[in-house]
This record gives structure tokens, C-alpha cells and sequence, in this order.
């Protein structure tokens, strides 16, 4: 399909899905809670059925991660010999196991890893719809980030669960939490600096003296100066996984040929990391403008990771940071929906307005760099049939 026709495709499935989920959530408000969920699993559905009809060539890490997984699932008796000859994530190769017992389609595969994303995404909407309205939130994660999970699919469900977590943890839901944890952890090791940015956002935000947040900032400035020994001496003992040793030696190293590495100005990533960091700080400058109670942990959470991800592009000239602060970009999900909390909506023409300005720039940023310049390798869709 042409850029022209696959731009129309998506927007279909964003639109059906916004509208059914807009329409879900006035149900959830008038107690129709049966008629809400059906609404619901239409919203779900339609984007995530998209992603298990995509061709696999759809998504740059399909051929490498997904297909090899689930051919190797197909091939295994066991899910213990998966295990022995597969270096994946536990919980990415149990999903592929027990999928491929039930399909032989590796497209099977594709919908219940995308269904992992969306589903706690949507449940986050409807948790935090008193806040914004759950079809904007939806909005959010489709044009900022569902095309790149057509990419980074392990990462992703990690994401999403971290994400669901902190919404767990701020009802003291800690048993739920824990194992929503564990999902995100047993899809990618790298849930636990997720975690850690969550825990160290909130240990920010404390009341209790300017002395912690000193020491905070003290111990944050010493682990980004020490960073790459830090790195090198986790990779000695032997405490990283053996994918996260190449990659420490890709960040690190001197060879600026390999993965993510940046040689010169580079516009596109300048232009990318422009977006990001508007579509942080706009939304924390305008939310000082409301008296509502606005969740401040959401704000120094996505802090943290432009702060994270734009110091090792400095330090190290390389984009590889962008694979931890995910994690907190996750959060504008919640984040940028907020800004509806700011301005004047008394009159359906207000409410148009703000609506409209804020879906038109995450559209901006969805069509210049997922459609022009096609970064998670999605913007010619395909049909696998």
C-alpha cells in the first residue's frame, strides 16, 4: 500500500476506535456497563486486529524477533526446550508457545502480543477517565506510540504494564501491582529501571525537607557522571542479560558504526527530540494554570526520562537511551490528555477547540515521522493475506 492509502487505513482504525471508546465511557458514566464493555472490546479489537493482519515486513524487529520466536514455538515440544534453544524473554516465549499450540499462523502471534499492549493501556483510560476523557487518552498511545509496538513489540507489553502498575499503586493495589510487575519483567529486563523511575519520582516528590530532594539530586548526578562505569561493572559480574552486554558495548564503545550511534548533526533525531520535549513541557507549563489536583509524580516522571534520554544522546551520541526513557515517555499518555483541564470548555465550539488542537499535534508528530519518515518500518501497511 502507498504511504497516501496506508495514512487513511490507520486514521480509519484510530477513528473507530476513539469513537468507540468515547462512546464506552459515556456508558461507564450512565451505569450501561454492558453495553460499555461491548463498546470496549470493539475499541480494543479493531486496532489490535490490525496488527495481527499486518505482513511480516510491517515493523522493523517482525522478521528478527517475532517470526524466528514462533517458528522456534512451533518447532518446540516443550516450553522448557523453547526455553534451551530461545535467548527471548520468558514471558514473550510462553505467549508464542501457547499461541502457536492453538494457531499455525504467526499472525495469531502479532494480535495477542499487540492485545498485551492495548488492553492495560485501556483499562488505564478507564482508571483515570475523572481526569480525561478515556477516547483522548486512547488517542495518545495510537498516534504516539501503536505503530512503534508494531517494532518494538516485547517492549511495548513491558511498557504498558508498567504503566497499569502506577495507576495500581496510587489505589494501594500492591498485590495487583506486583503482578502486573512481573508480566512487564518477564517481556523485557528492562522493566526494572521503569520501576525505578517510578519509585525515585515519587521519593521526589516527598514533603519531608529539602535535604532529600539534595541528596537525591546528588546521588542522580553521580549515577549519570558514573554511568558508563557503572555499566561496564554490572556487564564484569555478570548481572545483565547477554543481549544487554552488546548493547552496554554498542553505547559505551568507541565504534561509531554500530547500532543507534549518531555521527554529526543529525536533523531528524534533533527534530524528534524537539517533539518530545514539547510535548512534556507545554503540558507541565499550562498545568500550572488550573486549580485542580493534578498528579504530580506524572509530571517528574516524563522530566526524568527527557532528562535521562537527552543526556546519554549528548554524553554518548547515541539514540540508545530512548530504549530506557520509554518508560516515562509512556506517561504523556496520561499526561497530555490533561491539558484539557486547562482551558475554557463551557461551550461545545471550546470544547472542539482544545480537542482539536491537541489531537492535530500528536497527529503532526504521528504523520511527519511514523508516515514521511517511516521510523518503526509501518508506514507502507501490508496485508500478511
Amino acid at each position: 500500500m502507498s504511504i497516501g492509502e496506508s495514512t487513511i487505513l490507520y486514521l480509519i482504525v484510530f477513528l473507530i476506535t476513539c469513537y468507540c471508546t468515547n462512546q464506552a465511557d459515556k456508558k461507564f458514566s450512565s451505569n450501561n456497563k454492558r453495553l460499555a464493555v461491548f463498546l470496549s472490546v470493539i475499541a480494543i479489537f479493531v486496532p489490535t486486529l490490525l496488527a495481527g493482519v499486518r505482513a511480516d515486513t510491517v515493523g522493523k524487529d517482525v522478521l528478527e524477533y517475532a517470526v524466528r520466536t514462533f517458528d522456534s514455538a512451533q518447532a518446540s515440544s516443550s516450553l522448557k526446550q523453547l526455553k534451551s534453544i530461545s535467548g527471548e524473554p520468558v514471558g514473550y516465549l510462553t505467549l508464542a508457545f501457547f499461541t502457536s499450540r492453538l494457531f499455525h499462523n504467526c499472525g495469531y502471534f502479532l494480535f495477542t502480543s499487540q492485545l498485551l499492549v492495548i488492553v492495560p493501556i485501556y483499562i488505564v483510560a478507564y482508571k483515570r477517565r475523572e481526569s480525561a476523557p478515556m477516547w483522548l487518552t486512547m488517542s495518545c498511545y495510537l498516534f504516539l506510540f501503536y505503530n512503534n509496538s508494531f517494532n518494538t513489540m516485547k517492549q511495548f507489553v513491558s511498557c504498558s504494564f508498567i504503566l497499569l502498575l502506577y495507576c495500581l499503586l496510587e489505589e494501594k493495589k500492591y498485590i495487583k501491582a506486583a503482578l502486573c510487575f512481573v508480566v512487564a519483567f518477564s517481556f523485557h529486563f528492562s522493566a526494572v529501571m521503569g520501576l525505578a523511575f517510578i519509585l525515585l519520582a515519587k521519593l521526589i516528590k516527598r514533603k519531608n525537607g529539602r535535604s532529600t530532594r539534595v541528596v537525591l539530586a546528588a546521588v542522580c548526578l553521580l549515577f549519570a557522571v558514573y554511568l558508563k562505569s557503572i555499566s561496564h561493572l554490572l556487564v564484569e559480574y555478570s548481572l545483565l542479560p547477554e543481549r544487554y552486554v552488546r548493547n552496554v558495548e554498542a553505547v559505551f564503545g568507541s565504534d561509531m558504526s554500530v547500532y543507534l550511534k549518531l555521527t554529526g548533526f543529525n536533523s531528524h533525531v534533533f527534530l524528534e527530540w524537539m517533539f518530545k520535549v514539547s510535548f512534556i513541557a507545554l503540558p507541565i507549563a499550562f498545568l500550572k494554570k488550573t486549580e485542580r489536583d493534578i498528579d504530580e509524580n506524572i509530571k517528574i516522571i516524563t522530566l526524568l526520562g527527557v532528562v535521562f534520554y537527552t543526556y546519554v544522546l549528548v554524553a554518548f551520541q547515541t539514540v540508545y537511551g530512548g530504549r530506557i526513557s520509554i518508560f516515562c515517555d509512556f506517561f504523556m499518555i496520561m499526561l497530555i490528555p490533561m491539558l484539557k483541564n486547562v482551558f475554557k470548555q463551557d461551550k461545545f465550539e471550546e470544547r472542539v477547540a482544545v480537542n482539536s488542537v491537541i489531537v492535530s499535534y500528536i497527529a503532526l508528530y504521528w504523520f511527519i515521522f511514523i508516515m514521511i519518515y517511516g521510523v518503526s518500518a509501518s508506514n507502507h501497511f501490508r496485508f500478511r493475506f
